[in-house]
C-alpha cells in the first residue's frame, strides 16, 4: 500500500493518499481530482544499534554472552 504525496492543482493543497492499483486521489479540502503527484522523499529508518564488542578482560567464563560466543566463533575467547 504506497503512500503517496500529492498537490492539488486548483486549492493548492498538499496532502498524502494511499493509492491502491489505478484509484485517483480526490483533493480532501476541494474535492477535486486534478491534482498532481509530488516527489516524495522516503522517512529515514530506525538507527541499528550496534553489537557489543567483546573485550579479552571482560570475557566471563563461556564467552562474553553473545549467542556467537557459546558456539565458539566470538574470536575473543
Amino acid at each position: 500500500m504506497p503512500l503517496f504525496e500529492f498537490t492539488c492543482c486548483d486549492c493548492e493543497t498538499d496532502f498524502e493518499e494511499l493509492i491502491f492499483g489505478d484509484e485517483k486521489p480526490t483533493c480532501p479540502s476541494c474535492r477535486t481530482t486534478h491534482v498532481e503527484k509530488r516527489l516524495s522523499v522516503p522517512a529515514p529508518g530506525r538507527v541499528a544499534t550496534s553489537l557489543p564488542v567483546c573485550q579479552p578482560e571482560q570475557i566471563p567464563q563461556g564467552g562474553c554472552g553473545l549467542p556467537q560466543c557459546g558456539q565458539g566463533a566470538c574470536g575473543m575467547e
